[in-house]
């Protein structure tokens, strides 16, 4: 269901308002930009080559992380704004992303594909989360066997990627607010942990930061292995 052209441009109007994370643009012929779905070979050569160059040691699973997670960041993101703010669903399929060096950042050809009321209804919260699966099945299709992940992994970093992009969506709300929005993205993101350390609830991430980084460093206070005083919610 596509929305009459005032509807869509109201839409999209609140949600350049709302994301202050991303940035909407026009493309210009001097910039790289690619179907969200559908990075050309070159393209993805050039984004790999260009995360290499980041450090002395990067290992191809630092590539093939970092290239998941910029190419599902802004897509993710998007996806969880519309839902959880404005009720309504991106097109995913024919949006575009921007590459600038080794960085994906910037969106253009938005299109507000549905919209539903409330905002909370549980059937628009299936049709996104499908949605999104058969986008990133066509993107997983796509990349080349070196850069593949494992699937449990890859759900774990999308599990991580949502909360994240639930964080920034509601960023004055409790953690008991996250945890309790999450679980209506379940089909997506599984059950997540949290922690109860001095009676604050702290999220626990499902992969260590430290897969993607290029420093050592201790380990997080939410990280999956500090396993102390972990449950199930």
């Amino acid at each position: 269901m596509h929305l009459q052209t005032q509807q869509h441009n109201n839409l999209e109007l609140a949600l350049r308002q709302q994301c202050s994370l991303l940035t909407f643009l026009t493309p210009t012929n001097d910039e790289q930009w690619f179907s969200s779905q559908c990075l050309t070979s070159k393209q993805l050569t050039y984004l790999a080559n260009a995360i290499k160059l980041r450090g002395a040691n990067v290992t191809e699973g630092y590539v093939a992380i970092n290239l998941y997670l910029q190419l599902n960041w802004q897509v993710i993101y998007l996806l969880v704004a519309c839902v959880e703010h404005l009720g309504c669903i991106p097109d995913l399929v024919n949006i575009k992303q921007r590459i600038t060096g080794s960085h994906i950042y910037g969106l253009a050809n938005l299109n507000i594909m549905a919209q539903q009321d409330p905002f909370n209804n549980a059937d628009l919260i299936e049709l996104a989360a499908n949605h999104l699966i058969d986008h990133q099945q066509a993107w997983y299709n796509n990349v080349p066997l070196q850069y593949r992940l494992n699937e449990g992994l890859l759900k774990r970093l999308q599990s991580d990627t949502f909360h994240a992009a639930l964080i920034a969506c509601w960023p004055d709300k409790s953690i008991k607010f996250i945890a309790k929005r999450f679980q209506t993205w379940q089909k997506l993101c599984g059950k997540h942990r949290f922690s109860d350390q001095n009676n604050k609830l702290t999220f626990m991430r499902k992969t260590c930061c430290l897969h993607y980084q290029l420093v050592a460093a201790d380990y997080c206070a939410n990280c999956p292995l500090n396993k102390k005083g972990t449950s199930h919610c």
